[in-house]
């Protein structure tokens, strides 16, 4: 470690600056949630529907698939076509609707409960000061400008000017070409970037076979088994 000059720092999301320990509503909930957004959009265009219970459960059925099927290969999960798969079995064609609008309608929003840990601010703000590139990367099915919607109101958008979604990059965690489309926008080797994330199969895994230093971080209420996956550095809190 001592021969690399470090001059960026890329953030995994989720149980890395978010802590998602105290959140009160379950995946399901929060998709059937989303569903019904999706549901009173089509109905208002027109279409006739099934019931929302129905129809959200098709719809989280979809996710499922679209996610099970991304672990094969690390093709990244999209949500456009988990709507997509659900559309198509109620007999409509995504193809002839505008996609953003249906997105927006998708309405994603903060998890009630789910809030930065407590040291994020002060850490990225000293980060900053101190000359490093901010960057993050997330495994996620949305594209960038949901989860942006969680920075903003997190008050954590500022601090990254390159931040990418699998979803929108075409490959997820531990692929390598996720890993260096964000070093390419930040115009970085992987020698000179840091990589900082709770997952030892997707994160460490994959910044360690992109070439990058790899930091495992712990929060207390995780425990997740490292499998042979050997990160260069573990902190437990991102002090």
């Amino acid at each position: 470690m001592m021969d690399k000059e470090i001059t960026a720092v890329i953030f995994d999301l989720d149980d890395t600056l978010l802590d998602w320990s105290q959140g009160t509503l379950n995946w399901r909930d929060f998709q059937q949630a989303r569903a019904a957004g999706v549901h009173a959009y089509l109905q208002g265009m027109g279409y006739r529907l099934p019931p929302l219970a129905d129809f959200g459960q098709t719809l989280l059925q979809s996710i499922q698939a679209v996610w099970d099927e991304a672990k094969k290969d690390w093709v990244a999960a999209r949500l456009e076509e988990a709507l997509r798969r659900t559309l198509f079995i109620y007999g409509i064609e995504m193809s002839r609707l505008a996609p953003l609008p249906l997105l927006r309608a998708y309405n994603w929003e903060p998890i009630p409960g789910v809030v930065p840990f407590p040291d994020a601010h002060e850490v990225l703000t000293e980060l900053r000061q101190r000359g490093y590139q901010l960057g993050l990367i997330t495994n996620s099915f949305t594209p960038m400008w949901m989860r942006d919607i969680e920075l903003r109101a997190y008050a954590l958008l500022e601090f990254f000017p390159v931040r990418i979604t699998s979803g929108e990059t075409g490959y997820m965690k531990p692929h390598p070409a996720i890993f260096q489309r964000a070093l390419d926008l930040m115009g970085v080797t992987a020698a000179q970037a840091m990589y900082v994330g709770d997952r030892p199969a997707h994160d460490i895994a994959g910044a360690n076979d992109a070439g990058m230093t790899s930091v495992l971080i712990r929060p207390p209420h995780l425990d997740r088994a490292l499998d042979g996956v050997t990160p260069d550095y573990t902190i437990r809190h991102l002090h």
